[in-house]
């Protein structure tokens, strides 16, 4: 609570907690300096009248596929996945701003929208997410070693504590997962808006190369972000048929496009019994069982238990195992529309996934898996998922969103009043979900999924 009073102390005078610090925050900030969860920085954005209208994006050919090999999630070919694209052919496209980070300046950054289910909650109101990239059009621009990093508008996420709480509930887990800070954003738009403020949002660290070689130890490995219900399936033996399947952030070796061919065909091919043998020369089978641990418990149905997306997978260059990365938790703690909630409380720990999955189909009657992965529930059910605990950091975050939120609207105060009660709150979910969904927030999932994954574990459910 001291800390929650520093930090805004410091906030009322331009600055976070962390640049106070500092004598020169483009010198000596670093990434966890930037990513102290009670930092609230100041961002704001200058684009040209031009600029801001060129960021407006357009609507293009739909995908939709659905030939039971991809994901009608799936985008056009090279172009983005995700819902926006696939049933709306939106595309998203860099535009020139300048952007103020507390006090850092920098000339000419690239702003672009960002999200997909997000996006098409928040398409017709100012407060969009955006994604900076300080080298879009001005190379070797860095923000604490950063090039680049994500303003998310939580828009379906009446508290804006989810990705905060649940990035740092993986990374209690030993699970590498991105680092998040708060930002109030303001933009200036000429004739517009000046210094405008849109509102609180979450600063989320980019899962991209800075993030591998720091989180995982490895640089020039194959970072890819699948976007199936069929991962690791096979696909035959050109990489054309995989591409946009596993949308690969960078470049991509020979070597390294055959190491997934390979998994996929033997993951297709294998029995079971050989499949357990061998799934430890593929798959990381540690990080593999925390990362499962923790989204079951976490009730993530908008992930790699549902359509197959908001996850990475990262080909390690010294081990050549596959890796899980989590993504896209603004909707965790079960509060993705899928079934009841009952039913995301009481979630299978045997098999959580819906729909066909055959690859965590296998990997469940893995005794190497099982072993691991049940034993990390037990000691994560024990201790990061204690009710009482996670209750108390949503009240520690409330103290100091609160008045940033107040700033927003009366409405949004509102709403996020009562997720941090953990009274039920009515979100707009966009397109293809019914209108007045409501979600139920941590305080009242917490306790009931903890109950359920213990008399799971003692055999009585």
């Amino acid at each position: 609570m001291l800390l929650a009073a520093a930090v805004l102390s410091c906030f009322a005078g331009g600055l976070s907690a962390a640049e106070s610090k500092s004598k020169n925050g483009r010198t000596h900030l670093g990434p966890k300096d930037i990513f102290a969860t009670t930092n609230i920085w100041a961002v704001h954005l200058r684009f040209t009248r031009e600029q801001w209208e060129a960021m407006t994006p357009k609507e293009g050919a739909q995908s939709g596929r659905s030939d039971g090999k991809v994901s009608r999630l799936q985008g056009q070919e090279g172009g983005r996945n995700g819902a926006a694209a696939s049933f709306f052919g939106i595309s998203y496209n860099y535009v020139h701003a300048d952007l103020e980070f507390g006090t850092n300046h920098f000339k000419d950054v690239g702003v672009r929208y960002k999200g997909n289910g997000t996006f098409l909650s928040s398409r017709e109101d100012l407060k969009r997410s955006f994604k900076i990239d300080l080298n879009q059009f001005e190379k070797g621009q860095k923000l604490a070693g950063m090039s680049q990093f994500n303003l998310h508008n939580s828009v379906r996420d009446p508290s804006g504590m989810n990705e905060t709480i649940a990035y740092g509930l993986f990374r209690e887990g030993k699970v590498p997962a991105p680092r998040t800070a708060y930002a109030k954003v303001f933009v200036t738009v000429p004739g517009q808006h000046d210094r405008r403020y849109f509102g609180l949002y979450t600063l989320v660290e980019d899962v991209g190369s800075a993030f591998t070689k720091e989180q995982l130890g490895g640089s020039g490995g194959a970072l890819m972000k699948p976007v199936t219900p069929n991962l690791f399936a096979d696909l035959g033996d050109d990489w054309k048929q995989y591409n946009q399947t596993y949308d690969p952030k960078g470049t991509v070796s020979e070597a390294q496009k055959r190491r997934v061919i390979e998994f996929c065909k033997f993951s297709s091919k294998a029995s079971d019994g050989e499949f357990a043998t061998k799934l430890g020369d593929y798959i990381d089978i540690d990080n593999l069982a925390r990362y499962l641990a923790i989204t079951t418990w976490l009730s993530d149905l908008d992930g790699i238990l549902g359509p197959g997306q908001n996850f990475y997978v990262y080909l390690h260059p010294k081990t050549q195992k596959f890796l899980f990365i989590p993504w896209d938790q603004d909707q965790t703690f079960g509060q993705f529309p899928r079934g009841t909630d009952e039913q995301r409380e009481k979630l299978s720990i045997q098999k959580p996934w819906t729909g066909a999955n055959s690859l965590l189909a296998k990997v469940y009657k893995s005794e190497s898996f099982k072993k691991a992965y049940l034993a990390a529930l037990r000691d994560f059910n024990g201790t990061i998922f204690q009710p009482q605990r996670i209750g108390r950091q949503v009240d520690e975050l409330a103290t100091l969103l609160r008045a940033p939120i107040q700033e927003e609207s009366a409405a949004r105060l509102a709403g996020f009043n009562k997720a941090v009660a953990g009274e039920k709150v009515t979100i707009n979910m966009g397109p293809g979900f019914p209108p007045g969904t409501q979600v139920k927030p941590i305080k009242a999932f917490v306790p009931a999924r903890a109950k359920s994954v213990n008399e799971q574990l003692a055999g009585k459910s």
